[in-house]
């Protein structure tokens, strides 16, 4: 696996479109000295550029930001709410640029005959459209990228169900121009991801399209089966060596993981907080991850009778341990509150009660869901908070992730694992759409663990309660939601097509419910106002989504339109 690019040299690189007046003697002025013209631009520089920028937007989303707050892997506190109060999300403007980009490398490949970067860029392409449609719904697409061609036209929106059928059809044209022995003009160290291997290419191609048949399992289930059925019989990523992943390296803050206290202050990194729903459930399954990606409370919390409290008051803080008197529970005098102890089952009820809680978790405390909204940074009687992000009795995310090193080999951009492959061949095995539902199910925990440097645990884990395999889809997307840590994308979607697994807004998100889609952008509105109202029109209105105009986070989009998912 290549590792990261310098992406600050990678983008002084990017062939930029030359603006060229009409009037010779500004001709000079207006080339960009670092571009060339698209008709002599390297497609092989072009797709590194896009590469590094599709998988680091999306560990971007996925670890503390939208995604990752909505897939419940993290919480950030301090000026965060968590409360789902989702707008127009990050992706269009990045996608589209990015989109232009490989627009001019699918156009090199085609006239320089080069079909491995022909194949390579319709991937890229697909992915990136597939974002923008699972998260916005209607989008621009067959228009969006033509540019001087449809010169003073704006971008019609294409329906959802077309974006997804024409991802599908160019992962497949990639699938079949990506089967030869060998090809010309391939950079091996520009292809950041598979170093110019076409068969690791081709097996990618057919486990997306796997990935994009199973997103529409709900919506047209006899269209999904046909293509799954059809998609098990070709190449697919078939162990962790096929995996779509970049690593980040560390050195600059460009090759770093997100919110990496190295090269911003160390509250970019201690904002950033395991959530509740993640660490409650790895706790419950014992699942050995959990030492991997969150670290031990500073100070754990006792609660004991008045007698135990060393010096006899309500609080003392002794030997790295801190003791509170269980009256604090009864009495409201005591401490200035009436507080609960923190539980998974009570503790939104104890929040809507006015109560605050304390968590009693010997080594990982999580902030649970929403509850950034009340008290960002006092959460678990935390008297000497700060908006730095500061709180010892709260669990940091491990400081792995704090990019002080290259990271163990850890720190990877991952985008398409093996073990998400085989948790989607053991849904489609219990679907009655493939084989082997157990086989591919105990594959994808095996994948996880090893990737995460836990494999050894394998044996034991699969036997634990509630790991041990019960045949059920819930238990299947509960340990997919696991093992995509940090690829929320995939863990939200899954969650808005199944419902699984189930997972609440918390007591104080802005709804009762999660939001199932971003709203477009402000531009769209103002410029492309005509085509913007027909994407927005095709939106359904929801009891959720009555105090915002149709263009609503809570408005169903076509995909989960007359569906009972997820809810």
């Amino acid at each position: 696996m290549k590792l990261i690019q310098n992406i600050a040299i990678r983008f002084l690189l990017v062939p930029l479109l030359l603006v060229v007046s009409c009037d010779n003697d500004l001709a000079e002025i207006n080339e960009n000295p670092n571009g060339i013209e698209p008709s002599m631009a390297d497609p092989n520089l072009l797709m590194s550029t896009v590469m590094t920028g599709l998988a680091t937007s999306t560990t971007s989303r996925g670890y503390a930001n939208d995604t990752g707050n909505a897939a419940q892997y993290t919480q950030r506190d301090s000026w965060s709410s968590n409360r789902y109060d989702w707008e127009t999300g990050s992706i269009w403007s990045s996608n589209y640029g990015l989109l232009r980009t490989n627009k001019v490398a699918y156009d090199r490949a085609v006239e320089l005959g080069l079909p491995f970067h022909e194949g390579v860029t319709l991937i890229l392409k697909s992915m990136l459209f597939g974002n923008l449609t699972d998260y916005y719904g209607d989008i621009p697409y067959s228009d969006a990228l033509k540019g001087t061609e449809a010169e003073g036209e704006l971008p019609a929106y294409d329906t959802q169900e077309t974006v997804y059928k024409g991802i599908i059809a160019d992962l497949e044209t990639a699938s079949s121009l990506l089967g030869a022995d060998s090809y010309e003009g391939v950079v091996e160290d520009q292809d950041v991801f598979y170093g110019g291997d076409a068969s690791k290419w081709q097996k990618l191609a057919n486990s997306l399209a796997l990935r994009y048949y199973m997103r529409l399992s709900e919506k047209l289930p006899s269209f999904a089966e046909a293509g799954v059925t059809s998609t098990l019989s070709k190449p697919l990523i078939s162990d962790i060596d096929d995996e779509l992943v970049l690593a980040y390296i560390g050195g600059t803050s460009n090759q770093s993981w997100p919110n990496s206290g190295q090269f911003g202050t160390a509250s970019d990194f201690h904002r950033v907080k395991p959530c509740t729903t993640m660490t409650d459930k790895l706790k419950e399954l014992e699942d050995p991850r959990i030492d991997i990606w969150f670290a031990p409370v500073e100070v754990p919390t006792k609660v004991v009778p008045p007698a135990e409290v060393p010096g006899g008051g309500p609080v003392a803080e002794v030997d790295g341990i801190r003791y509170i008197t269980d009256e604090v529970l009864v009495d409201e005098d005591i401490l200035g509150n009436l507080y609960a102890i923190y539980s998974p089952d009570t503790y939104a009820a104890e929040l809507e009660a006015g109560k605050k809680l304390i968590d009693t978790s010997s080594v990982y405390v999580g902030l649970p869901v929403a509850v950034s909204s009340i008290d960002p940074y006092e959460y678990n009687y935390n008297a000497d908070g700060s908006r730095g992000g500061t709180n010892a009795y709260v669990s940091l995310m491990n400081e792995v992730f704090n990019q002080k090193d290259d990271g163990g080999n850890l720190l990877k951009a991952r985008l398409f694992s093996y073990a998400e492959l085989s948790f989607l061949k053991a849904e489609a095995a219990v679907r009655g759409w493939g084989s082997d539902a157990e086989g591919n199910y105990l594959e994808g925990i095996k994948a996880s663990l090893e990737v995460w440097g836990v494999g050894d645990t394998y044996s034991d884990y699969i036997t634990n309660t509630g790991v041990a395999f019960n045949g059920t889809l819930e238990q299947i997307m509960e340990q997919k939601w696991i093992a995509n840590m940090f690829n929320g994308d995939e863990a939200y979607l899954d969650w808005r097509r199944t419902g699984l697994p189930d997972l609440s807004a918390g007591p104080f998100a802005r709804e009762d419910v999660m939001p199932l889609r971003f709203i477009y952008p402000s531009d769209e509105l103002n410029i492309n106002t005509t085509n913007y109202n027909a994407g927005a029109a095709s939106l359904e209105e929801t009891p959720y989504s009555t105090t915002d105009p149709n263009d609503s986070p809570y408005a169903r989009p076509w995909i989960v339109q007359g569906v009972s998912t997820p809810w």
